[in-house]
């Protein structure tokens, strides 16, 4: 037994002496996306001061993102093998227990099999070419892990459990999905244990169990799906997220229902990226009927970026907002990968959240 399994065994408060306390916030959450470079710096504190003046009340920040290295000085004995610890956060806990006591719930997105710098140090725990021992390579020339090996899964349960204890609230899992193909659209992979299990069988498996490790600690996890998925009845089997199936065992959805990213001429729309008030609508009504028998929060990203807009500023995430509103939904954050919000802020202001 690893020590994160005798750890998983102690009572919770046990846990409580060791972490920045959970941040006991009145809902809904409405936050903004941090890099981990930006969490652990001036611009970073500029941010949270910022978003705090205009309501807002949640950080989302990356642990771990595509790149693939974590962004803290993780002491798991893989981490420290691999050389998986960077330092881009000096302080884990300390930069969460800064981002409690002003009063925010913080979230701690680890992006889970999109990962180079794992599949280049462990090319063990990578989807295979079917019938042969060749990389599977995605149709955006990427490598992909895969869900259903056992030795990664531990792991990224063991690196969920460090995050828990330095205090996260939340950890939202992104990536958590298989690849949408191929080049040329070929789904040529193996996996382990497809001879028993669908993809979406795959990918719930492991959120299941990643979950309940988490719910040990006290952790909540939430899990990022692209918006265009529920637009139809075939994309979340190839990439294997079942929504319903999903929303049993986790406390939040974030839907990414980005306008700009249905192309030109979607569904009948000349520019989808300049229609904000429908997509973002649409796409989260979709949602809610997937998970309607669940109890899980639907929290979507709304685009906090210029891309295939003509008229992108304040306006523009008030009608995603409003969009959200006229549907009983108050919950959001907004993506801004650059993290430049100087459009949400005053769009936070006028709607006096």
């Amino acid at each position: 037994m690893g020590f994160f399994h005798l750890l998983a065994l102690l009572p919770f408060t046990f846990f409580a002496a060791h972490a920045s306390p959970v941040v006991d916030i009145a809902p809904p959450l409405h936050g903004i996306y941090l890099t981990s470079q930006t969490v652990a710096n001036k611009t970073g504190e500029k941010l949270v001061s910022d978003l705090s003046k205009v309501g807002g009340n949640m950080i989302i920040f990356d642990v771990q993102n595509s790149s693939g290295r974590l962004a803290y000085q993780s002491k798991l004995p893989i981490s420290i093998e691999i050389k998986n610890n960077k330092d881009q956060i000096p302080n884990l806990s300390a930069t969460i227990k800064k981002l409690h006591d002003k009063g925010f719930y913080v979230v701690a997105r680890l992006v889970t099999f999109n990962n180079p710098f794992l599949a280049q140090q462990k090319p063990q725990w990578v989807l295979k070419r079917k019938g042969s021992k060749n990389l599977f390579v995605s149709r955006e020339g990427a490598i992909w892990l895969d869900p259903g090996n056992p030795e990664l899964k531990e792991y990224l349960i063991d690196i969920g459990r460090e995050i828990s204890l330095a205090g996260a609230d939340e950890i939202q899992l992104d990536y958590v999905r298989f690849p949408a193909g191929g080049k040329g659209g070929y789904i040529g992979y193996n996996f382990t244990g497809d001879d028993m299990f669908t993809r979406d069988q795959a990918i719930t498996n492991f959120v299941s169990e990643f979950a309940s490790a988490m719910h040990l600690f006290g952790t909540s996890v939430g899990v990022d799906i692209f918006g265009i998925v529920v637009w139809d009845n075939v994309s979340w089997k190839v990439i294997g997220q079942n929504i319903g199936e999903l929303g049993k065992y986790v406390e939040a959805i974030y839907p990414m229902p980005y306008p700009s990213h249905f192309g030109p001429g979607w569904g009948g729309h000349k520019n989808p990226a300049d229609e904000p008030y429908f997509f973002v609508q649409e796409t989260t009504k979709k949602f809610l009927e997937q998970t309607k028998l669940t109890s899980v929060k639907i929290r979507p990203w709304l685009q906090g970026f210029v891309m295939r807009t003509s008229s992108f500023g304040p306006n523009y995430i008030k009608e995603q907002i409003r969009a959200l509103k006229d549907i009983g939904i108050g919950e959001f954050s907004v993506w801004n990968a650059s993290n430049n919000y100087w459009a949400t802020m005053k769009a936070l202001a006028d709607f006096k959240m």
